[in-house]
């Protein structure tokens, strides 16, 4: 088993038509979490999704699972409306598993950096911003073929009102922020 986490989001879907097919449908161990639209690198997008979190077999890509779970709800298996980060594939560490909360925030960090740096910075953050649970993976990569970070936090909080602090702390470390995404729970 590998471990899994992200977003997928499905175009002219509802919350409802989400819930009808992934309520009943278990994709080896992961869980579910549900949200009805998010704000991704400054676009608002209005469709509904699911943020993932657990195991999965070991000859799962991140394109299979993207494709399985688009089919079981109807759409192209295209690899559209996601961002999931696969053990097989990319670095993930979780840093701090609690409580579940209503917000996630998922911070982009450009290249170049340093991996252990990065998670004592997530947890930084994560106390910052009253985490219950951060997690560190690793995403797409730059231009330069460099792969991006992305720092997990979910929590209660409202961001906004951490944001200025965190941004001056992660430009304190000589890093290059890249850009934010920010859904809800329901």
């Amino acid at each position: 088993m590998q471990e899994v986490r992200g977003l997928i989001y499905f175009e002219n879907k509802t919350v409802d038509d989400i819930k009808e097919v992934f309520d009943k449908f278990k994709l080896d161990n992961i869980k579910y979490s549900y949200f009805s639209s998010l704000s991704r690198h400054g676009k608002d997008i209005p469709s509904p999704g699911l943020f993932l979190t657990g195991d999965v077999k070991d000859t799962y890509s991140s394109k299979d699972i993207v494709g399985l779970l688009r089919k079981k709800i109807g759409l192209s298996t295209d690899l559209n409306g996601c961002d999931i980060s696969i053990e097989n594939e990319d670095t993930l560490k979780q840093i701090i598993k609690g409580n579940p909360a209503k917000n996630y925030i998922g911070i982009r960090i450009n290249a170049p950096y340093n991996i252990e740096n990065i998670y004592a910075l997530a947890t930084e953050i994560g106390e910052i911003t009253s985490a219950t649970d951060i997690f560190v993976r690793t995403v797409e990569s730059d231009d330069n073929e460099r792969p991006i970070i992305c720092i997990d936090l979910i929590t209660d909080e409202i961001f906004e009102k951490h944001k200025t602090e965190v941004e001056k702390l992660i430009i304190s470390k000589n890093l290059s922020l890249g850009k934010y995404t920010y859904l809800s729970f329901i």
